[in-house]
């Protein structure tokens, strides 16, 4: 490896004096002048010209937020090498993890200006939203009856798992959740007009901490155009499966990316029916019934509890946002 390495950064006229591999697609070299972070992508021959245009858009648009990358000496933004694609960056040192309110703060500001100044806009018709979430709200509708058959089954067992227990005693607020959730999709598929504007911007696809180093947000694999929130809800279900959940931090840092990327009530709708989606949760539960998971009982337990602190925070979202903006829609009304 350490050999396609050299020759790789052969490609870029660096010469490492060290190199570091700090995962299994990462490696951090040296030169004795520069940290250059050189990274084995993903990427494949199909989804590269998606990639490219990332930064012909950050170049186009000025996007301080996108980490640049170097060109090679023959022009190109990558190095393909081993019938893998490599593209190198400057080594960005990872910021103090120990402030999470200024981080996910600093990350919805930057994420809510790269969406406004990429944002494009269309006006769709009532029904073709409707058939594009047919599928989604059908799925949704079946939820409650399928978890309480399951509940059912496992109540019937003469002793209860650990795991079997714990979907017992979650059943109430994930019945909730799924009730609100298919709620909240019939009012978002009920607009008043027979038209409406539909927004789409550059988005990530997959936001994560790692991702954020400082102003940068790195690791553009995955990127394409596509409605804002998807990235928000990704973002938000990321911080939000641990014990500890961040949702005062959230929701405040979440007015910051609104004042740099308006969203009005569909949309907010429409992020709120993302983060109250369950298919992860009934997922991690299919696997226990139908004996498919090859985890311990520890690990789907812990996933489990992960899945089920998500939709609690999708519940306290969604008070959230009737506090904070259907209030306000509602005085703006009045006047």
């Amino acid at each position: 490896m350490q050999e396609i390495i050299k020759e790789v950064m052969q490609s870029y006229r660096v010469y490492p004096t060290e190199i570091e591999e700090i995962t299994e697609r990462l490696v951090r070299i040296k030169d004795g002048q520069r940290d250059y972070a050189l990274k084995r992508s993903t990427l494949t021959k199909e989804n590269i010209p998606a990639w490219l245009r990332v930064y012909h858009i950050a170049n186009e648009k000025k996007l301080a937020e996108i980490a640049p990358v170097y060109v090679t000496r023959d022009g190109k933004l990558y190095k393909e090498m081993d019938e893998s694609f490599f593209y190198l960056t400057p080594w960005i040192e990872s910021p103090n993890r120990a402030n999470l309110k200024n981080e996910i703060e600093n990350t919805m500001q930057y994420l809510g200006h790269l969406h406004e100044k990429t944002k494009t806009s269309q006006r769709i018709s009532k029904d073709t939203l409707t058939q594009n979430f047919l599928t989604y709200q059908t799925h949704c509708a079946q939820v409650p009856t399928e978890l309480n058959a399951i509940v059912r089954q496992f109540e019937g067992n003469r002793y209860l798992s650990p795991f079997e227990l714990l979907v017992c005693t979650q059943f109430r607020d994930i019945e909730y959740a799924s009730k609100m959730n298919n709620d909240i999709i019939r009012e978002f598929l009920d607009p008043s007009d027979e038209d409406l504007t539909w927004n789409q911007c550059l988005c990530h696809g997959n936001l994560t901490q790692d991702h954020t180093l400082g102003r940068y947000i790195i690791n553009w694999e995955n990127a394409r155009y596509d409605h804002p929130v998807m990235d928000l809800a990704n973002y938000f279900s990321h911080l939000t499966g641990n014990y500890d959940q961040p949702q005062n931090k959230i929701t405040e840092a979440f007015k910051l990316y609104k004042n740099q990327n308006d969203l009005n009530e569909i949309e907010l709708k429409l992020l709120t029916i993302y983060l109250l989606n369950p298919s992860s949760y009934l997922t991690t539960i299919r696997e226990y019934v139908n004996n498919t998971s090859k985890k311990s009982m520890v690990i789907q337990i812990r996933e489990l509890q992960q899945q089920y602190r998500k939709l609690i925070f999708a519940l306290n979202w969604n008070k959230f946002m009737k506090e904070e903006y259907e209030t306000i829609a509602f005085e703006d009304a009045d006047h």
